[in-house]
């Protein structure tokens, strides 16, 4: 009789830690990824554009100039925070534009100057009229996924549901 009334105790610590650090990690409230700044580049270094670029997405231009893919990237018109936008020019639109930072527009055939004409291509990344290169820059943090705090507190009640049902077991394996 001692056995079960150890076991009973043990069971129910186990599971109120588990409890606690379950309903813990479920309200830490932290980032789904982590960022680091990697570095930024001006819309005007970009490729000519009478020699027809491709029209690039602002994260499309950090993967080619920081390698990697573009979902690796998160970009910002700001150094010190993320706004996930980006500037554009546009062929006949050289006002510096704000899309967000997977937008691309290319009307007609591939390439920036093809078909031409005003509002036919929006690139993050090319030479053509957006000259001040200090106003006209993106900023490229790189993301790295973390994992999820609850998984951990999903871990913790698996833990205590398994104990449970291992008493439960253990109880009935005493009284045959």
């Amino acid at each position: 009789m001692r056995n079960i009334s150890l076991l009973n105790k043990m069971t129910v610590a186990i599971a109120g830690v588990a409890t606690v650090g379950t309903v813990a990690f479920a309200s830490v409230d932290m980032p789904a990824n982590a960022a680091t700044f990697v570095g930024s580049y001006a819309v005007y270094d970009g490729p000519l554009w009478p020699d027809n670029p491709p029209v690039y997405s602002a994260q499309e231009a950090a993967a080619l100039i920081f390698g990697g893919s573009p979902t690796d990237y998160a970009i910002s018109i700001f150094a010190d925070s993320i706004t996930n936008t980006a500037w554009y020019d546009g062929w006949g639109e050289h006002n510096g534009m704000i899309f967000a930072e997977d937008y691309k527009l290319d009307l007609g055939a591939p390439g920036y100057n093809d078909p031409a004409g005003e509002g036919t291509a929006r690139s993050a990344y090319v030479r053509d009229g957006l000259f001040d290169t200090n106003k006209y820059r993106n900023y490229v943090f790189q993301v790295q996924a973390v994992p999820e705090p609850s998984s951990l507190g999903m871990t913790g009640a698996a833990i205590a549901v398994g104990l449970l049902m291992m008493k439960r077991k253990y109880k009935s394996s005493l009284s045959a």
